[in-house]
């Protein structure tokens, strides 16, 4: 799937709902296709941009970011890829409450009162099913999801085996 059109309707679907909120678009028109399944990488995006839009309430110019490059020799727990696709999710909201930082990914983990905390449990479960990784960098002023999707199939090294 091409995830510029995933992207894409992740931003329509949330610019429904969220209609103050300014959307950025920073794509790498050279990225190659992923070989995913298109609805779980959409419910995984939506999960994230909404979690974005829902922080910015009450910040004066809500701006949701999304940025596409190509990454080089990603590690992806034992395995090193060539290339991934690297999805950025930026908003300018208060930021991921230090307290729940280490634990976001969890489940029935949120930053919100009426927060079920599973959409990141879902999200990473998605992604890592996808041979990806997910992480988090935040500070008042600035969260960004980091997603990054193998292109390729991983480098494994193996062993050498003595049989002598």
């Amino acid at each position: 799937c091409n995830v510029h059109e995933v992207l894409e309707r992740v931003l329509t679907l949330a610019g429904v709902e969220f209609t103050t909120t300014t959307m950025i678009r920073d794509y790498d028109p050279s990225l190659p296709l992923l070989i995913a399944d298109r609805d779980q990488l959409l419910q995984a995006f939506l999960n994230v941009v909404r979690n974005a839009c829902q922080a910015l309430a009450g910040t004066a110019h809500p701006t949701v970011s999304i940025r596409t490059r190509i990454a080089r020799q990603v590690t992806v727990g034992r395995y090193r890829h060539r290339s991934a696709i690297r999805i950025d999710i930026e908003d300018n909201g208060p930021g991921v409450n230090p307290e729940l930082a280490e634990r976001i990914f969890f489940p029935m983990i949120s930053g919100r009162p009426e927060g079920t905390g599973l959409g990141l449990a879902l999200t990473q479960t998605i992604i890592t099913d996808h041979s990806g990784i997910i992480e988090c960098t935040s500070r008042p002023g600035q969260t960004v999801f980091t997603i990054q999707l193998p292109t390729s199939q991983p480098q494994v090294s193996r062993p050498v085996v003595d049989l002598s």
